[in-house]
């Protein structure tokens, strides 16, 4: 009876070995694309920037939109590096790429369509913002992206109540704390593993 007893107890250690090896690399997936947070929240805030300050206004999302994806697909093919695939990392993945090909579609076709009353149009934004980053708080057990994910729905709702003039100060506000913040500090922890790696090997 205690042989069966000890058997079981090892079979669920070595599940909940598993499970942590999976969240563990899971973490280090969304560490590892950090540098996306940034690129994104940076086109993000010269769209802004262009559409107050520069001329031809209309083209300031397409054109700084379809730049960050070309700049995306360009580093990721220099950048591949092997990281293996978990359930959660493809949950993940598939996460990022639903909510990316939403918000594109989203933007475009409002855009184009002269549908984009500011504080819907933001809101939504910053909705499936919220969405995509609790959703992996919530895959990986993890407190900072589920932080993430709350801030961005706080900006959706105050923005929902704001001023016109308050909407893109929420934006600006929210891309720099949940974008370009938290990709940093994504970047600084992949920095760090790679440097304990290396001190290890």
């Amino acid at each position: 009876m205690n042989e069966i007893v000890n058997e079981s107890q090892a079979e669920l250690l070595s599940r909940i070995d598993l499970i942590e090896a999976m969240v563990h690399e899971g973490r280090k997936k969304i560490e590892y694309w950090g540098w996306t947070q940034v690129l994104w929240g940076s086109a993000y805030l010269i769209a802004i920037g262009w559409v107050y300050w520069a001329q031809n206004p209309e083209l300031a999302w397409p054109v700084t939109m379809i730049t960050a994806a070309v700049i995306m697909v360009v580093v990721i093919s220099r950048k591949k590096r092997a990281l293996s695939r978990t359930a959660s990392s493809r949950a993940l993945g598939a996460i990022w790429t639903a909510v990316g090909t939403a918000l594109f579609l989203y933007c475009f076709a409002v855009g184009i369509a002269g549908h984009a009353e500011i504080h819907s149009y933001i809101a939504a934004i910053e909705i499936l913002l919220g969405v995509a980053n609790f959703s992996g708080g919530m895959i990986l057990r993890w407190r900072a992206p589920l932080m993430v994910g709350i801030i961005w729905w706080a900006a959706a709702v105050a923005t929902a109540f704001a001023p016109v003039g308050w909407v893109i100060l929420i934006l600006v506000a929210a891309t720099l704390i949940c974008m370009i913040g938290f990709g940093l500090y994504l970047m600084v922890r992949e920095r760090r593993d790679r440097q304990r790696g290396a001190a290890h090997a």
